[in-house]
Order: C-alpha cells, then structure tokens, then sequence
C-alpha cells in the first residue's frame, strides 16, 4: 500500500510541464550539442529527480498489512471493588493473555482516585498480583482511558478493556470515550458485580451554622439503613468523646436528634460516628458538621506568678472579657491553638519562662494571624526579664536598649565559674550543677546590651578564661564559650578572682562588677583580693549553690560591695543571674514615684480623668514602628502600640499589681483602663469587605475571595495570608487573582473533617481590611456510598466506542474490523535518489568523450586483428600529414572553438 502524508503536495508535478516545455522549445541548440540519445536520457532523469523529491515532500509511506492486536486492560481498584471482583478481574486478564500470539501486545492500567501504570506494552503473559498504589478513596475513570490511550503502541490494531464497577466519582468517562472513539479504538467493558452485604451509614449530620456560647446546639444525624438492628451513635466535640447513645435502626432513613453546650467561643467541630453489628463497610460510618459559636473575647493571661494578677484578670472578667490563666509552660504551642484567643497577654514574666517554640508561635499569631500581644511590665519583664535578643523582641513597640548617657560602656561584667568535679552532681535526675551554671551564664547575658562587656572565667585547681572581656558578643559566641565549660578537679577559688582581677581592671566602663558562683569550700584564701577589687571600683557578688559551700561566701560579698546567693532550689539558678546582672547595670528599672504624661491624644484616654501615679516603671526606649500613648516624665515611653503584620502589639512599661501601680488598682476607672488596653490589640472582626466562599467538589475544595469597598467596588489586595485548619490538616493557602477584586485557590483534601478557612489581607496601602473566615466539610467520599457501582455507565462507554459488554476472553487479542497497516517513510530514500541523480545529469550536459579520435586510433590495430597479420603497427604505411592551414582558416577555426564554448556554458 502507498499513501502520503501531505496530498496537496502531488500538486508540484505540474512542474514537469515547463521543464518539458523548456527542453522543447531549445531542442535545436541542445541537438548542436547533444546527441538525441542524450537528449531523451536528460528529460528522463530531470523528470525521476522532480518525481522523487516531490514524493518526498508529500511524504510517502509504503504499508503493508498488520494482524497484531494492543490490548490495554484498565483495572479498578478502588474501595468499592471487593477482593474477590479484584481475583475475578485478574483471572479474566489470565484467560484473555492465553490466546493471544507471541506478537500481539498488552498492557495495564491500575485506576482509583488517579491512574497509573501498571505494565507497560509489552508481549502478553498473566498478571499475578498488583504492585501499584492508588488511592483507593474515589473511582476515575476518565483519567485511566486517557492514560491507556497514551501508552496503546501504534501500528496494531488496539483495543481498551475497562473492567470495573462502573461507580464514577471523579472525573467524566464519557468525556475520554469521545477521544477514543475519535481515535477509532473500542472498549470493551467487563462489569465487576458488587458481592457486598447489607449496609448502614451516616447520611448526614447537621448542625446549625452559627450559635452563642450560653445556648445548646442542635444536632440531627441522618441514617440509612438496609436492615434492621441495634447500633450505636457517637458525637465528638472538637475531638473530644460527649455523647455515646444507642440507637434502633429500621430499614430505611432513620433520623436522631442530639444537643450539645456550645461551649468557647470559636469554631466547633462535630463529629458522628456509628456502630452497627451488621454493617459491612466502616468507611461511611462517620460524617462531620461545625458551628461558629460567638462570645465575648478570649484572653490567653500568662505568668509565672498567678496570684499576682487577681486583680486584673477580675478587671477583665468584669468588663465581659473571658480570661484564662496560664503559667507559659502549659501554654499551646502552635500558633493555630493561640488563635483560639483573641488576645495573648504576658504579664511580668521573664523570657526565660516561655520557651522558644512559643515566643516563635506568638509572633506567629501576632504577624499572620493577626492576634493581639500585650506585654505588661513589672521587675522580670521587658529588658529586666531577660527579652533582650529574643524573638519576641523584634514584634515589641519599644526598643529594650535605654539611650546612651556616656561614650564609654555601661558595664564590665566577668562571670567566675566554679567547674570542679563537684559540680557534676545531678540536681533534677537529668541536667547537672554544671548545666545549669551554663544556663545561669547565658542568661546573665541577656541582660546585658550592645554597650556592656562580658567575660568568662572557669576555675578548678587553675583558671581558665572561656570568653576573655570584650563587647557583647553574639549568642553563638557564648554558647560556643560556655561549652568548654567541663569539670575538673579541685577549687581554688583565689586562681579565678586573680584572673578576674587582671581582666577586669583595665577594662573602661561605668560600671565593673564580678560574679563568683561556687559549690565548695576554697583552698585558698582570697578575701584580701575581693578588697583590692573593691578599693578600685570593681564590686563582687557571690552565688553558693549545693550544701557545702563556703560560709566565708556571704562576708566576702560584704567585703565586696555586692550582694550575697545562698540558692535554695538550684533551678532558680539561671534567674538569679539575670536578675543580679539587671541589678548591677542598674538601667532596666526606675523605682520612684511619676505620674503619667499623655504623649498622644487618644479617645479613650480623654474621659478617664486624672492619671494615677506609678511607684516604678521599665526603662524602654522609642522605637521607629511604636506609637507612643503615655509617657514618663524624661520622654521615656510608658504606653505604646504598633502595628506588626496583622495583629497589633501593646506595651506597657509598668506594672498592674501592687507593686507600683497600687493606686491604679484601687482607681475607680481601672477596669474601664484595662479594658481599653485589650480592645487596642483586638483582631479586626470578620469584614464586610472581604468575602469567602466554598465548594467542595470530590476531593477538591475551591475557595473564592473577593474583596469590595463600602461602595461595592473592587479593591486591588497588596498581601493574602491565609491558612486551612482541621483536626488532621494544617496548610497555607496561594491566592491567585482571576479578576478585580477576585481571588481564587483550589486546594485537595482526602481526609474526612471539618476544616475552618481564615483570610487576612491587606490593601494596596498596606492598611489591613480585616478578615473573612468560613468553614467546609468534607465528608466520607460517594465510593462508600449506597450507590457505588453503575453498570449502566460501562453500557454507553462500550456503546459510544463501538466496543462490547462483557466479550469473551478469547476474543480479547482478536484483530478489529479495520485494516491496519505497519507504514515505511520512503522520503529519507526519495531524497537520496534525487541527489544521486543530479551528477548524472551535470554528466549528460557537460561530460563529452572524443569517440572518433579513439577511433581512428584503434582502427589500425583492428584491421591487423581481422586479417590475421603480425605486423607490427610500426611497420604500417603511415598515414600523409594533413596539408598546413594557412592564416585565415587558423583564425577562422579559432573563432568557432571559441563560439562553441559560449554556446556549451
């Protein structure tokens, strides 16, 4: 068989009509030249070359006849295929492989939620087990008939089996059918009759979508049933186990209502759940619903000194607000969990008490997730708590760094580090002495500022300086320093304050001071050393830990000029340093009397009258991003606020307990006052500008956010931060924008849940337009349903192709109706050949032998030849010279060899 691939091509033969015409119209010259013989051999090889290179162009192909058959089998494996219609599908494969020839081909498709290969075309041999994983949640069908179209081989007949259920869920079969039959390739189906038993599930739970925190929930779950009995009901409450009832089901739609406390403020989550000893298939057995419960604001109260905050946290209380108290350690971590509260309040507790996971998590909460932080001050907050350096700090109003009064430094601190191998002993059954003077040293250096110096000094039987004196170093350094901090052996206590004296008194600073911490009795006397310290302006401190430490250790602080430690509970080591060294600098704390100053007019501060007056206050400085409220009476801020990201932070440089604001406490306007601090850090209420909407689609969940000014017009978004939430999911969301104003994202989710979506933005000017929140569920997937299969579905697919319903397997590599050809490409040859005619045809135009010449030149011999003589052609008469041309027949000769040659080029 010949085809082309371009037809319209054929066309360029008429070309053959002007190159005839051409050899035509010039044959006399070209018969002057060429002899006629030439003449009809150049007109046929011009022809063959305009012949061949058309037929290239065209593309032509030769075919010949295929008997071959591609067999791709798609395979359902989804859930609602049951094991043994999964052994029947592979038994049929095994039939349909066993009259197939060694030259047909086969491959599998494995399908459920996705589709994969399983074998790719290959000879045909049985199929034994399944080694591909597919979500088995969903039935795809579509997907499988496209990925068995792309991999049938060509050039044999082919041919797709579907065997399956027919339960689509996913996707559109008919869809992919119109591409196979668009392609000519049929499909057989093989229905996979369902062989389960009888079924109950949850048709639905419903609840309503908004309620308050005072009123009790309605629930009313949905249950069908196709057999009566005895069941159970279960309802989770955001994870938690509160209701367990028996039921009794009847055939048929069953309904039941429960009731629930709404509960906190926030999203709620339900879920259902139901036991039946005659249900045969868990997976539909659970359904899920949620509730928006609204109150009053939450308040997340943390503090390391409960009972020290009564007085606000009933402030609070009083003004409507739901509080909680917490120590930080009990605190959740993740910044989600935080976001059950409107606000987060610190309240005079030190950086040392939070760990790091949850600093990180509130500045998360405050700058995503648009949380409010109040810090609140007291002596273990601010700079005195040790916040310096954390990563809390970046979010503060206020900068912790007082203004520098002098050029030279504040302080020059030496830390003088008993190391013996006493200090091995275990204190807590995990950490030693050792680890908590480490701990203790690095948080001395948390409140130091970029203005102090700081070096380490350890001593058993000699010193050693870790860190010589130099300016505060970055916390790797000291890190890096205290982790040469290893026990040793004796104390000599005189070793180290030598060295600390030789550091320590060429160092130029305000301030110089020593800290001896130590868990034994010296070997060496060294109090006259402490009094030369002290004759020079260095003062000491001295710290004594464990139960046989060195009475001397308290008169030599006297000597000193310091304070004495006798530490009770060792673990209250770290804190100690810190607070000896904010002692020392004497800069983070002012402790005397002031009375506010309004720094900027606020509206809330405008009708409270007369500020109280404060005994004592946090030394903090101005910060770029801070807006300062109340003032100090050097300039200092007292009240300030900033915006960081979503969320607004608050910062209060005094306290709220008796210690120094005990007359706001007594101040009739004190609950109105601490109730305006948290409605500063509110979160901005869902707005009205921004809007979400859901829909859930199979797995796929699409969310549309528009955003709309007061007059209905579309507002240009600068920032979407968004998040999904769920009891088993936790992701960001990427908005992209369709349109103005309009932003879409489209995310999967293949587990069952209730999941709260939340959308902060802000605008093109950076000014936050609030947030949008709205929740989906995502219920147990149409695979589990009543309705799981659907042979009629296979029917129209084998009906659209052309294809049949269960064929039998040995029919199943039998070629189709059409003929199909295994096709050549001869255009790579056609070219070949025109190039090699083309040297013939420059031969037959310019190539000239002089035959007469060889002629006459061989005639002699050959006359020999024909009459037998044996002379030698010397020996013949030679032939008379041609007579001499004269002058004008030389020119003239000369003249016609030259016009020949104009004629030949």
């Amino acid at each position: 068989m010949l085809s082309v691939i371009e037809p319209a091509a054929l066309w360029l033969f008429v070309l053959a009509v002007p190159l005839i015409g051409t050899l035509w119209l010039n044959r006399a010259e070209l018969l002057r030249r060429l002899s006629r013989l030439r003449l009809w051999l150049l007109l046929v090889v011009r022809l063959l070359m305009l012949a061949a290179l058309v037929l290239a162009i065209a593309g032509l192909q030769l075919g010949r006849p295929v008997q071959a058959t591609a067999t791709v089998f798609l395979l359902d494996v989804s859930d609602s295929v049951a094991p043994s219609q999964r052994l029947a599908a592979l038994d049929y494969i095994k039939q349909a492989v066993a009259t197939a020839d060694p030259d047909d081909r086969m491959a599998v498709v494995v399908f459920g939620a996705r589709a994969q290969v399983e074998r790719v075309a290959e000879p045909p041999r049985p199929l034994d087990r399944i080694d591909g994983l597919v979500a088995g949640s969903r039935t795809n069908i579509e997907d499988a008939i496209q990925l068995a179209l792309a991999i049938l081989p060509g050039a044999m007949h082919q041919r797709l089996v579907l065997l399956s259920d027919g339960g689509e869920n996913v996707g559109q079969a008919l869809n992919a059918a119109r591409l196979a039959a668009a392609r000519g390739v049929s499909l057989d189906v093989v229905p996979l009759v369902s062989d389960r038993g009888p079924d109950a599930l949850i048709a639905a739970l419903n609840a309503p979508s908004s309620a308050s925190v005072d009123q009790l929930i309605p629930l009313t779950v949905l249950i069908e049933s196709e057999m009566s009995g005895s069941a159970t009901v279960q309802l989770l409450v955001d994870g938690q186990l509160r209701i367990e009832q028996p039921v009794t089901l009847t055939t048929g739609l069953n309904q039941f209502s429960l009731t629930v406390p709404a509960g906190e403020r926030g999203f709620r989550r339900f879920e259902a759940y139901l036991m039946a000893p005659f249900d045969t298939q868990a997976a539909n057995n659970r359904a899920v619903a949620f509730t928006f419960v609204s109150g009053p604001p939450r308040i997340l109260v943390l503090t390391v000194a409960v009972e020290k905050v009564a007085a606000l946290v009933n402030a609070w209380r009083a003004s409507g607000f739901d509080v909680t108290v917490q120590e930080p350690i009990q605190a959740p971590v993740r910044p989600l969990d935080l976001r059950v509260f409107d606000v987060v309040a610190l309240v005079d507790t030190p950086a040392s008490a939070v760990p790091t996971t949850l600093q990180r998590a509130l500045t998360t909460y405050v700058r995503d997730l648009g949380g409010g932080l109040l810090m609140i001050g007291g002596p273990q907050s601010f700079g005195a708590g040790g916040w310096r350096r954390s990563p809390l700090e970046p979010l503060l109003p206020v900068s912790l760094d007082p203004p520098v009064i002098e050029e030279r430094f504040d302080l020059a601190l030496v830390l003088v580090i008993d190391r013996s191998g006493s200090m091995n002993e275990l204190v807590d059954g995990s950490r030693t002495q050792l680890d908590l003077a480490r701990e203790a040293a690095f948080q001395a250096s948390r409140g130091l500022t970029q203005r102090d110096q700081l070096a380490i000094i350890a001593f058993d039987s000699l010193a050693e300086t870790l860190l010589p004196l130099q300016p505060l170093p970055d916390l790797f350094t000291i890190e890096g320093a205290l982790s040469r901090l290893t026990a040793g052996g004796g104390t000599n206590i005189r070793s180290g304050i030598a060295m600390a004296a030789e550091t320590i008194t060429t160092a130029d600073a305000r301030i110089k001071h020593v800290i001896l911490l130590t868990d034994g009795i010296s070997e060496t006397e060294y109090a006259d050393m402490v009094s030369d310290l002290y004759a020079q302006g260095v003062t000491v401190s001295t710290v004594a830990i464990g139960r046989n430490t060195d009475p001397a250790l308290e008169r030599v602080a006297r000597i000193g000029g310091g304070k004495y430690y006798a530490v009770q509970q060792v673990t209250e080591l770290p804190q100690i340093f810190l607070e000896e060294t904010v002692r020392v600098a004497n800069r983070d704390l002012i402790e005397e009397p002031f009375v506010p100053i309004l720094a900027l007019p606020t509206p809330w501060l405008r009708d409270v009258g007369a500020l109280p007056p404060l005994q004592g206050r946090n030394v903090v400085a101005n910060r770029a991003t801070g807006r300062m409220v109340l003032a100090a009476p050097d300039g200092s801020p007292l009240l300030a606020t900033a915006q960081m990201g979503l969320g607004r932070v608050l910062a209060w440089a005094s306290d709220l307990t008796g210690r120094w604001a005990i007359d706001w406490v007594s101040w009739a306007e004190f609950p109105r006052f601490t109730a305006n601090l948290v409605t500063e850090v509110l979160p901005l209420s869902n707005s009205d500008r921004l809007s979400l909407t859901a829909t859930v689609i199979a797995d796929q969940v699409e969310i549309e956010l528009t955003a709309r000014d007061a007059g209905g017009l579309p507002i240009e978004l600068n920032d979407i931060r968004s998040w999904m939430s769920g009891l088993a999911l936790e992701r960001d969301l990427v908005f992209t924008q369709i349109a103005p104003g309009r932003y879409r994202t489209v995310t999967t989710i293949d587990q069952v849940g209730a999941y709260l979506i939340q959308v902060y933005a802000t605008d093109q000017a950076g000014q936050p337009l609030g947030n949008a929140s709205i929740g989906v569920t995502v219920n147990y997937s149409p695979e589990y349903g009543r309705m799981a299969d659907n042979p009629g579905l296979l029917e129209e697919l084998a009906a659209f192709t052309g294809g049949r319903v269960n064929p039998p397997p040995t029919t199943i590599f039998t070629p189709t109706e059409r003929t199909v050809y295994e096709v050549w490409s001869v255009t790579i040859p056609l070219l070949w050949l025109a190039l090699a005619l083309l040297p013939i045809d420059v031969a037959l135009r310019r190539l000239f032998v002089p035959f007469p010449d060889w002629q006459a030149k061989m005639l002699p011999y050959t006359r020999r030849k024909v009459s037998g003589s044996t002379e030698t052609p010397s020996s013949l008469p030679d032939k008379p010279p041609a007579p001499p041309l004269s002058e004008e027949e030389r020119i003239a000769a000369l003249l016609t060899a030259k016009r020949r040659q104009h004629r030949e080029e």
